[in-house]
């Protein structure tokens, strides 16, 4: 059997920057606004990436106040083509398929609205690796990213950067660099030079190394229910760590959350509360 092909090693700053160049190029060449039926539009499939990110959680209230202020600013007959939206949705055409790279809250809050369709610019040649960056590179830069989707931007963007073949292969390597840290395991040569271009990636983002960023791998194993309150900014992270630990039914974890809702809590605090539920 062949040996499987090894991570590429090219430069993170030449890879970022071309896309960087293509995006550059790619949004020029094409600027026209048009009125897309929102059942038109489709997921962004890539070849071979099943676990693209894609925001499946979104607060409820921030989701219903971002729908209310498009119908108002729709009533004035503002906004783009008059719809009331700021910023149009960005779709690419893959093969007469268009399908979403950015922009499903918009959709989102106009469907709540009952309006069929949406202002977009629709890219051509867009590969997969550009769908990605383009994707990767506006949740990375939204200032309302909860922990959760900032997580999965941080992997892709890695995933991206560093030639990975998945998201889950990022999460294996990262998990790799803490047990050599604790002199658990060796490394490869070319292992070596993966962690280097790892940590340029962390490096750029400026908010984490790769060991701190260990820890953020646990909310991706979060029960939906704690992730999605984790979302609508009911509980912190540090709470939800302590909801994951301490709690498994859902019922257990639906009667914290309610508490939580109306009382405010430190984690340690709710550590404690929960031990004294168990107890008694």
């Amino acid at each position: 059997m062949a040996k499987a092909k090894p991570q590429r090693t090219t430069s993170i700053d030449n890879t970022i920057e071309q896309l960087k160049i293509e995006q550059e190029t790619i949004l020029n060449a094409y600027t026209q606004i048009t009125l897309i039926e929102i059942s038109r539009i489709k997921e962004l499939t890539l070849k071979n990436d099943i676990l693209m990110h894609n925001r499946i959680s979104y607060s409820k209230s921030k989701l219903i106040e971002l729908a209310e202020n498009i119908a108002n600013l729709a009533k004035e007959n503002t906004g783009i083509l008059g719809t009331g939206l700021l910023n149009p949705v960005m779709l690419r055409n893959n093969n007469g398929i268009l399908e979403r790279i950015h922009g499903e809250n918009r959709i989102k809050a106009v469907k709540l609205n009952g309006v069929s369709t949406i202002p977009a610019i629709i890219l051509e040649n867009v590969s997969d690796e550009l769908a990605r960056f383009m994707r990767s590179s506006e949740n990375l830069n939204r200032e309302d990213l909860n922990v959760y989707d900032e997580t999965l931007s941080i992997l892709e963007h890695i995933q991206l950067a560093c030639g990975f073949e998945s998201i889950d292969k990022v999460k294996n390597f990262i998990n790799k660099i803490k047990n050599f840290q604790a002199g658990r395991t060796t490394l490869s040569e070319i292992e070596k030079k993966l962690l280097i271009q790892v940590n340029n990636v962390f490096e750029r983002i400026g908010r984490f190394d790769i060991i701190t960023f260990v820890d953020r791998l646990s909310v991706l194993k979060l029960n939906p229910l704690i992730k999605q309150a984790l979302v609508d900014d009911v509980i912190t992270y540090t709470q939800a760590k302590v909801i994951k630990s301490k709690l498994n039914s859902d019922e257990e974890i639906n009667k914290i959350l309610d508490m939580l809702k109306h009382k405010k809590i430190s984690a340690n605090d709710l550590r404690k509360f929960i031990d004294n539920l168990k107890n008694s």
